[in-house]
Protein backbone atom coordinates (compact mmCIF):
# COMPACT_ATOMS: atom_id res chain seq x y z
CA UNK A 1 0.00 0.00 0.00
CA UNK A 2 1.45 3.48 -1.07
CA UNK A 3 2.00 5.58 2.25
CA UNK A 4 0.26 8.53 -0.16
CA UNK A 5 -2.67 6.18 0.01
CA UNK A 6 -5.06 8.11 2.40
CA UNK A 7 -4.96 11.34 0.22
CA UNK A 8 -6.73 8.93 -2.79
CA UNK A 9 -10.39 10.13 -1.52
CA UNK A 10 -13.69 10.15 -4.59
CA UNK A 11 -14.12 12.79 -6.68
CA UNK A 12 -16.74 15.42 -5.32
CA UNK A 13 -20.49 15.29 -6.97
CA UNK A 14 -20.88 18.60 -9.54
CA UNK A 15 -23.14 20.15 -6.04
CA UNK A 16 -20.20 19.61 -3.72
CA UNK A 17 -17.66 20.71 -6.47
CA UNK A 18 -19.40 24.07 -7.06
CA UNK A 19 -20.58 24.39 -3.07
CA UNK A 20 -16.78 24.25 -2.11
CA UNK A 21 -15.12 26.35 -4.94
CA UNK A 22 -17.76 29.16 -3.44
CA UNK A 23 -16.97 29.24 -0.61
CA UNK A 24 -13.03 29.03 -0.89
CA UNK A 25 -13.69 32.36 -3.04
CA UNK A 26 -15.77 34.00 0.15
CA UNK A 27 -12.91 33.04 2.41
CA UNK A 28 -10.06 34.30 -0.16
CA UNK A 29 -12.23 37.32 -0.54
CA UNK A 30 -11.39 38.64 3.19
CA UNK A 31 -7.89 39.31 2.24
CA UNK A 32 -8.15 38.79 -1.81
CA UNK A 33 -5.93 41.93 -3.51
CA UNK A 34 -4.34 42.76 -0.39
CA UNK A 35 -0.66 42.06 0.98
CA UNK A 36 -0.44 39.95 3.96
CA UNK A 37 2.08 39.77 6.48
CA UNK A 38 2.55 36.41 8.60
CA UNK A 39 4.42 36.96 12.01
CA UNK A 40 5.92 33.24 13.33
CA UNK A 41 8.10 31.48 15.99
CA UNK A 42 9.01 28.20 16.93
CA UNK A 43 8.43 29.09 20.71
CA UNK A 44 6.18 32.29 22.15
CA UNK A 45 9.08 34.19 23.81
CA UNK A 46 10.26 34.27 19.89
CA UNK A 47 12.53 35.01 18.22
CA UNK A 48 9.84 36.72 15.85
CA UNK A 49 10.07 35.91 12.09
CA UNK A 50 7.80 37.18 8.86
CA UNK A 51 6.64 36.58 5.67
CA UNK A 52 5.08 38.23 3.13
CA UNK A 53 2.55 37.64 0.17
CA UNK A 54 0.31 39.25 -2.30
CA UNK A 55 -2.92 37.43 -2.35
CA UNK A 56 -4.01 38.42 -5.93
CA UNK A 57 -7.58 37.33 -6.90
CA UNK A 58 -5.97 36.03 -10.27
CA UNK A 59 -4.32 33.48 -8.22
CA UNK A 60 -7.63 31.77 -6.87
CA UNK A 61 -8.38 29.78 -9.98
CA UNK A 62 -4.91 28.16 -9.97
CA UNK A 63 -5.24 26.93 -6.45
CA UNK A 64 -8.41 25.58 -7.59
CA UNK A 65 -6.68 23.45 -10.32
CA UNK A 66 -8.96 25.22 -12.66
CA UNK A 67 -8.30 26.56 -15.94
CA UNK A 68 -10.61 29.09 -16.74
CA UNK A 69 -11.19 30.05 -21.09
CA UNK A 70 -12.53 32.91 -20.03
CA UNK A 71 -9.94 34.17 -17.90
CA UNK A 72 -8.51 34.19 -14.13
CA UNK A 73 -10.72 37.15 -12.78
CA UNK A 74 -14.11 36.22 -14.63
CA UNK A 75 -14.00 32.79 -13.06
CA UNK A 76 -13.24 34.79 -9.61
CA UNK A 77 -16.01 37.05 -10.69
CA UNK A 78 -18.12 33.76 -11.25
CA UNK A 79 -17.53 32.23 -7.44
CA UNK A 80 -18.61 35.55 -5.80
CA UNK A 81 -21.91 35.62 -7.79
CA UNK A 82 -24.86 35.03 -5.32
CA UNK A 83 -27.10 36.30 -8.55
CA UNK A 84 -26.46 33.94 -11.00
CA UNK A 85 -24.68 31.24 -9.61
CA UNK A 86 -22.02 28.78 -10.56
CA UNK A 87 -22.16 26.16 -12.78
CA UNK A 88 -20.52 23.00 -13.08
CA UNK A 89 -19.72 23.25 -16.92
CA UNK A 90 -18.24 26.86 -15.89
CA UNK A 91 -15.50 24.98 -13.95
CA UNK A 92 -12.87 23.99 -16.44
CA UNK A 93 -10.07 21.47 -15.06
CA UNK A 94 -6.43 21.97 -15.64
CA UNK A 95 -4.94 18.89 -15.47
CA UNK A 96 -7.96 16.37 -14.51
CA UNK A 97 -11.08 15.87 -12.67
CA UNK A 98 -8.96 13.82 -9.71
CA UNK A 99 -6.18 16.39 -9.44
CA UNK A 100 -8.95 19.11 -9.40
CA UNK A 101 -11.37 17.97 -7.03
CA UNK A 102 -8.90 17.21 -4.49
CA UNK A 103 -8.11 20.54 -4.48
CA UNK A 104 -11.11 21.74 -4.44
CA UNK A 105 -12.33 20.00 -1.13
CA UNK A 106 -9.62 21.17 1.30
CA UNK A 107 -9.37 24.67 -0.21
CA UNK A 108 -12.24 26.49 1.75
CA UNK A 109 -10.01 25.31 5.21
CA UNK A 110 -6.53 26.12 4.02
CA UNK A 111 -7.50 29.81 2.78
CA UNK A 112 -9.16 30.51 5.77
CA UNK A 113 -6.37 32.18 7.46
CA UNK A 114 -8.55 32.76 10.49
CA UNK A 115 -8.38 29.56 11.60
CA UNK A 116 -4.18 30.10 11.80
CA UNK A 117 -4.20 28.84 15.19
CA UNK A 118 -4.58 25.30 13.85
CA UNK A 119 -2.16 25.98 11.18
CA UNK A 120 1.37 26.07 10.76
CA UNK A 121 4.32 27.56 8.37
CA UNK A 122 7.88 26.01 6.97
CA UNK A 123 10.16 26.33 4.76
CA UNK A 124 10.34 23.46 1.99
CA UNK A 125 13.26 21.57 2.84
CA UNK A 126 11.68 17.77 1.76
CA UNK A 127 11.62 16.52 -1.90
CA UNK A 128 8.28 14.85 -1.39
CA UNK A 129 6.94 15.37 -4.82
CA UNK A 130 7.80 17.48 -7.64
CA UNK A 131 6.10 20.36 -6.84
CA UNK A 132 7.14 24.12 -6.71
CA UNK A 133 6.98 26.49 -3.88
CA UNK A 134 9.20 27.72 -0.80
CA UNK A 135 6.95 27.80 2.12
CA UNK A 136 3.95 26.04 3.03
CA UNK A 137 0.95 27.05 5.31
CA UNK A 138 -1.14 24.41 6.40
CA UNK A 139 -1.84 21.49 8.83
CA UNK A 140 -1.34 17.92 8.71
CA UNK A 141 -4.52 17.59 6.38
CA UNK A 142 -3.45 20.13 3.64
CA UNK A 143 -1.28 23.28 2.78
CA UNK A 144 -0.90 25.98 0.84
CA UNK A 145 2.58 26.78 -1.14
CA UNK A 146 4.20 29.95 -1.64
CA UNK A 147 6.75 31.35 -4.29
CA UNK A 148 8.34 33.75 -5.87
CA UNK A 149 7.61 34.25 -9.72
CA UNK A 150 7.37 37.67 -11.73
CA UNK A 151 5.64 40.33 -8.32
CA UNK A 152 7.66 41.95 -6.01
CA UNK A 153 6.13 39.55 -3.41
CA UNK A 154 5.26 35.83 -3.37
CA UNK A 155 2.70 34.54 -4.33
CA UNK A 156 0.35 31.32 -3.39
CA UNK A 157 1.02 29.12 -5.97
CA UNK A 158 -0.50 25.64 -5.24
CA UNK A 159 -2.69 23.81 -2.66
CA UNK A 160 -2.51 20.34 -1.64
CA UNK A 161 -4.66 17.71 0.65
CA UNK A 162 -1.10 16.71 1.84
CA UNK A 163 0.53 17.16 5.38
CA UNK A 164 3.15 20.26 5.84
CA UNK A 165 5.55 17.71 7.05
CA UNK A 166 5.86 15.77 4.17
CA UNK A 167 7.19 19.46 3.12
CA UNK A 168 8.94 21.11 5.67
CA UNK A 169 11.08 19.49 8.45
CA UNK A 170 10.95 22.06 10.48
CA UNK A 171 7.20 24.00 11.57
CA UNK A 172 6.64 27.09 13.18
CA UNK A 173 3.53 29.01 15.23
CA UNK A 174 1.73 31.75 13.25
CA UNK A 175 1.24 34.42 16.28
CA UNK A 176 -0.10 37.55 13.84
CA UNK A 177 -1.19 37.93 10.28
CA UNK A 178 -1.75 41.89 9.62
CA UNK A 179 -3.07 43.10 5.90
CA UNK A 180 -2.46 46.28 4.08
CA UNK A 181 -3.79 47.78 0.83
CA UNK A 182 -0.58 47.84 -1.84
CA UNK A 183 -0.02 51.64 -1.75
CA UNK A 184 0.15 51.86 2.39
CA UNK A 185 3.49 51.96 3.83
CA UNK A 186 2.73 49.57 6.66
CA UNK A 187 0.57 47.01 7.90
CA UNK A 188 -2.10 48.77 10.35
CA UNK A 189 -5.09 46.33 9.83
CA UNK A 190 -5.11 43.10 12.47
CA UNK A 191 -6.71 39.78 10.53
CA UNK A 192 -5.89 37.38 13.09
CA UNK A 193 -3.58 37.28 16.33
CA UNK A 194 -2.92 34.13 18.29
CA UNK A 195 -4.39 36.09 21.46
CA UNK A 196 -5.81 39.27 22.08
CA UNK A 197 -3.15 42.27 21.89
CA UNK A 198 -0.42 40.12 20.93
CA UNK A 199 1.18 42.83 19.28
CA UNK A 200 1.72 44.02 22.52
CA UNK A 201 2.23 41.10 24.78
CA UNK A 202 4.67 39.33 22.83
CA UNK A 203 8.37 40.76 22.56
CA UNK A 204 8.73 41.73 18.81
CA UNK A 205 11.96 42.82 17.63
CA UNK A 206 13.02 45.65 15.53
CA UNK A 207 12.42 43.83 12.30
CA UNK A 208 8.99 42.79 13.35
CA UNK A 209 8.21 46.26 14.30
CA UNK A 210 9.19 47.83 11.08
CA UNK A 211 6.81 46.61 9.02
CA UNK A 212 3.72 47.59 11.43
CA UNK A 213 2.17 51.13 11.38
CA UNK A 214 3.50 52.83 14.72
CA UNK A 215 -0.33 53.74 15.37
CA UNK A 216 -1.35 50.25 16.02
CA UNK A 217 2.20 49.32 17.74
CA UNK A 218 1.17 52.03 20.04
CA UNK A 219 4.86 53.93 19.61
CA UNK A 220 3.50 57.47 18.73
CA UNK A 221 1.56 57.63 22.30
CA UNK A 222 4.24 56.09 24.17
CA UNK A 223 6.60 58.44 22.73
CA UNK A 224 4.33 61.03 23.79
CA UNK A 225 3.67 60.05 26.97
CA UNK A 226 7.46 60.17 27.77
CA UNK A 227 8.26 63.26 26.44
CA UNK A 228 5.15 64.62 28.49
CA UNK A 229 6.70 63.36 31.44
CA UNK A 230 10.08 64.82 30.68
CA UNK A 231 8.69 68.13 30.10
CA UNK A 232 7.08 68.18 33.56
CA UNK A 233 9.71 66.51 35.13
CA UNK A 234 11.55 69.51 33.64
CA UNK A 235 9.40 72.00 34.95
CA UNK A 236 9.39 70.84 38.56
CA UNK A 237 12.76 70.95 38.81
CA UNK A 238 13.31 74.43 37.59
CA UNK A 239 10.78 75.52 40.00
CA UNK A 240 12.49 73.91 42.95
CA UNK A 241 15.87 76.04 41.21
CA UNK A 242 13.78 78.89 41.86
CA UNK A 243 12.47 78.40 45.26
CA UNK A 244 15.60 77.46 46.30
CA UNK A 245 17.76 80.65 44.63
CA UNK A 246 14.90 82.52 46.22
CA UNK A 247 15.81 81.59 49.95
CA UNK A 248 19.01 81.58 49.61
CA UNK A 249 18.61 85.21 48.58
Amino acid sequence: MSKYSRYDRDILSDKILIKRVRQAARKYSEYAEKEVLLVFATSKSGPFYTYQFWAGKENFQHLAGVKSPNGAEWFWNRCLDDTRLLKREEIVVKRDIKTTSSKIEVLPDVLDLKKAKAYKVGKKDLITLNVKFSVALGNNQSIMGFDKRKGYLPIPVTVLNRSIFEFCSSVATIYLIMTKARDEEKYSNIFYEITEDIIHKANFDEGVQKLIDESVLGLKENEEECTSKIEIAIREVAVTIEQTASEQQ
